[in-house]
C-alpha cells in the first residue's frame, strides 16, 4: 500500500482509516486500491475531511465544495454523500444528521509520511 502513495508525495495527502487521500493530486486510495471519484464526490470529501466533527447543512456543503448557493430542495448532496459511503466504506462515518445535513465522524487526519 505505501509503494502507491510513496509515488504521490508527502504533501497534501492524509490518511483516514483505510482511506488515503491526496488533496493535491485529487487521489483516493482505499487499502491500497485506487478509487475513482468524479470531481463532485471529491470536492465533497475534501469539505468533509477539513470540517471532520461539525455538521455541514447541504447549503454549507454545495458553497464550499462546488461554490453555488443552495436553492430549493435539492437532492444533489444526498446523492453525493450516498456515492461516498458506497465507493469510499465509510458506512456510518459519515453520518446523517437528521433535518440537518452531514458529520463526518473521524478523528483528526494524519498526514502521510512515505517513509513509514
Amino acid at each position: 500500500m505505501a509503494a502507491e502513495h510513496k509515488k504521490q508525495g508527502g504533501t497534501g495527502v492524509v490518511r483516514l482509516g483505510e482511506l488515503c487521500v491526496n488533496l493535491d493530486a485529487k487521489t483516493v486510495f482505499r487499502s491500497g486500491t485506487e478509487v475513482e471519484l468524479t470531481p463532485h464526490e471529491f470536492a465533497l470529501l475534501k469539505v468533509l475531511i477539513a470540517n471532520r466533527g461539525r455538521v455541514l447543512t447541504r447549503a454549507q456543503i454545495l458553497r464550499a465544495g462546488w461554490g453555488y448557493e443552495y436553492e430549493g430542495n435539492s437532492r444533489t448532496v444526498d446523492v453525493h454523500i450516498s456515492r461516498l459511503r458506497r465507493k469510499l466504506g465509510l458506512g456510518e462515518t459519515l453520518e446523517t444528521v437528521y433535518r440537518i445535513g452531514y458529520r463526518l465522524n473521524a478523528e483528526e487526519p494524519v498526514p502521510f509520511r512515505p517513509d513509514e
